[in-house]
């Protein structure tokens, strides 16, 4: 009887815990990590069950930068340059939207940095009550010449 009660219990905890989701998947192939926000969108939570995930994590959305951003030519001839500010919402669905430009340098850097911050891929949501919920980043971007 102890037997077969312990084979049950050894079969239900493998059910549970051995099945590997489409997400836990993603995470292991493309190395999500844990981006720590530093606000919270209205209808969002201040303490939450897991941070929104990059592939690669901070490191990540910093490669991703690096290979996307063109200073624009025109700004570049003028010698125009600075530090951008943008602050964007990664959606419950894991798309980046709601772009806003915090600190302005110019529209050329502007739209050149908005762009880029549009060309992300897709991130895994934040997860607050089991369910994914939006959230916040400020990202800033050099315009150095």
């Amino acid at each position: 009887m102890k037997f077969r009660l312990t084979i049950v219990l050894i079969f239900f905890h493998l059910i549970l815990y051995g099945q590997n989701t489409e997400e836990d998947l993603l995470i292991k192939e493309k190395n999500y990590k844990p981006v720590l926000k530093t606000e919270v969108p209205s209808g969002g939570f201040t303490m939450i069950e897991r941070e929104a995930m990059y592939p690669n994590g901070k490191e990540g959305i910093n490669q991703h930068i690096m290979d996307n951003l063109q200073y624009p030519k025109k700004a570049y001839k003028k010698g125009i340059q600075g530090v951008v500010s943008i602050r964007y919402v990664v959606q419950a669905d894991g798309t980046v939207d709601e772009i806003k430009v915090l600190k302005s340098v110019h529209p050329l850097i502007d739209k050149e940095a908005v762009r880029v911050i549009m060309a992300m891929d897709k991130w895994l949501p934040t997860i607050q009550l089991g369910k994914p919920v939006k959230s916040a980043f400020t990202q800033n971007m050099n315009f150095k010449i």
